[in-house]
């Protein structure tokens, strides 16, 4: 378990001490090095911005004029709207929703389902600022957001005042976004040339968290830490690397469900987040034409040891298992009253406090699952730490890398969304 930094992860649950038909072995991990080790240059490559990209953020990324900004727009703003989908809008979210605080409420509209956006209708737009993130600037479902809400903001400010009130962020200015934020004298913030999805440690996502009143350079630096420690080629001492090839070496035993299971509430969008950079990263087809990928699965603890561990522990061994937790829990809630302790079902609860009872429940699944060799691994990040939730980040964004490289695909691209988009538009167009 590696304990020297925010984030301590456990893999021993991972891994067999003897190889058989469908164990991963420490020295099969080590088999992967000099393939792994290709990686090195290019993350060093990176690192310098040559090309930019996710790993150069946490280095290069002014996390004080984001701050600055942030605390000027939540003076003037009493809450702030942003408007995105996928890692526009999931990167932010996380950090708000997990390290924010409630003095300023930012709210993320992600979908263009008309019964939630009809909550719009009831916005004071006067004291309500409006964030429209879009990396091509085309996204029809943030164009359409922008332009349902329009119409009323403009009634109820002049030019300069609608100015104040609607900041874009696109990397394509000639998009449509940035055309109608031309058009409307409205500031364009550029995005940096990242995929949205690998995007958080980017102004994307800390300028929202920094409006919520998110420690944005904490984040950076647990970024930065975890990235340090991955420019290494030696697998034992890489855990990107480590993890990376163990969670592969399982998918070619078949165990391609990947399921991050949280017990902590606080951290469930950690998940969603995942879930997005998991999926789209690595579910694509590799040279020779095999399609491949992991497919994530998310799950809470305890809510759902009732309703998918049959599953998890008697069905179809194709999943490989993440356990999240926050050590932090295990001292707080109520202590349960002990005058029913004379009842059987009662007696192991008295005297115990929920947080107690909560991380049992957590050991117990592990222990459960290791029992029944399904592969799981710990990892245990205090949820208020916002040190630890930048490594994480850095974390998981490495690991897809790395599963990428091992399969011979293209963590980047994402070729297949593309003919929904089209699809959509041609279907409005009839």
């Amino acid at each position: 378990m590696h304990t020297d930094s925010a984030l301590a992860v456990d893999m021993r649950g991972m891994l067999s001490p003897q190889a058989s038909a469908r164990t991963v072995t420490a020295a099969e991990v080590m088999a992967l090095a000099p393939k792994l080790g290709e990686l090195v240059p290019r993350l060093e490559h990176w690192r310098r911005a040559e090309p930019y990209s996710f790993f150069t953020l946490p280095f290069a990324t002014d996390a004080a004029a984001i701050r600055q900004r942030g605390r000027d727009l939540a003076r003037r703003f009493r809450q702030t709207i942003v408007f995105g989908i996928g890692g526009s809008s999931l990167g932010g979210e996380m950090l708000a929703c997990i390290l924010g605080d409630a003095a300023h409420p930012v709210q993320f509209y992600d979908n263009v389902d008309p019964t939630t956006l009809a909550r719009l209708e009831h916005v004071d737009w006067n004291d309500t600022l409006l964030l429209v993130i879009s990396k091509s600037g085309n996204t029809a479902e943030t164009l359409s957001q922008l332009l349902t809400v329009l119409p009323a903001i403009e009634r109820n400010t002049d030019a300069a005042g609608l100015r104040e009130r609607i900041l874009v962020i696109t990397e394509n200015r000639d998009g449509a976004l940035g055309r109608i934020a031309r058009d409307l004298g409205l500031e364009i913030l550029p995005h940096p040339p990242v995929g949205g999805r690998y995007s958080v440690l980017s102004i994307v996502g800390l300028l929202p968290a920094a409006i919520a009143g998110v420690d944005i350079e904490a984040v950076l630096n647990g970024a930065r830490r975890m990235a340090e420690r991955c420019l290494v080629s030696d697998p034992d001492q890489n855990p990107a690397f480590r993890h990376g090839a163990i969670q592969y070496l399982h998918a070619l035993h078949g165990r391609t469900q990947s399921v991050q299971m949280i017990y902590a509430d606080r951290l469930r969008k950690l998940v969603d987040w995942f879930r997005q950079l998991w999926a789209e990263s690595l579910g694509k087809h590799d040279a020779s034409g095999e399609a491949r990928g992991l497919t994530p699965v998310s799950a809470v603890g305890v809510t759902d040891q009732h309703s998918q561990m049959q599953l998890y522990l008697d069905g179809p061994d194709d999943k490989q298992f993440t356990l999240i937790i926050d050590p932090d829990l295990r001292a707080q809630g109520a202590r349960m009253d002990a005058r029913f302790a004379h009842l059987p079902e009662v007696a192991p609860l008295a005297g115990h406090t929920t947080g107690e009872l909560f991380h049992a429940e957590f050991e117990a699944t592990r222990t459960t699952l290791e029992r029944q060799r399904r592969p799981v691994r710990r990892l245990s990040l205090a949820a208020r730490d916002p040190a630890a939730i930048g490594e994480y980040i850095m974390l998981m964004e490495l690991e897809t890398i790395v599963v990428a490289h091992l399969f011979g695909i293209d963590p980047f691209d994402q070729p297949a969304v593309e003919e929904g988009k089209i699809l959509a538009r041609e279907y409005l167009a009839k």
